[in-house]
């Protein structure tokens, strides 16, 4: 039937990689995740990536965010700067993307603590 973006949290500890497969989001709906500091929202339907959003899963984050897509060769990083996650105060960094990428790929989201620091990844996998 229709494409969906399957929802994956990416744990990434030096050269090895685990992913854990959190369930399937319908075509049209954002996935998400979080780990750690660092939190990734997806938006896009199938193989079409609209939008990637960087946020902290922390009330304060201080830092700044490494989006990156290997299997695309795209990598972005985000101002250092404080970002917020509470009731008052919600600040994100998004990049547009506007494309189809490659089945199978995963977009993921670094926090780096005070620009520097692995606060944690997290990660989505488009799928068809």
């Amino acid at each position: 039937m229709g494409s969906t973006l399957k929802r994956t949290v990416g744990i990434l500890a030096g050269a090895a990689a685990l992913a854990i497969t959190t369930g399937t989001a319908p075509a049209f709906a954002s996935a998400s995740g979080c780990h750690g500091g660092a939190c990734v929202r997806v938006d896009g339907s199938g193989l079409k990536v609209n939008w990637i959003q960087a946020y902290s899963g922390d009330e304060t984050f201080h830092g700044k965010f490494k989006i990156y897509a290997e299997k695309m060769g795209y990598v972005k990083y985000s101002p250092l700067t404080t970002y917020y996650n509470n009731g008052n105060h919600f600040t994100y960094y998004r990049v547009a993307i506007d494309a189809n990428w490659k089945d199978g790929t995963d977009i993921c989201v670094q926090a780096l603590l005070d620009g520097t620091h692995d606060d944690g990844t997290a990660c989505e996998t488009v799928e068809k």
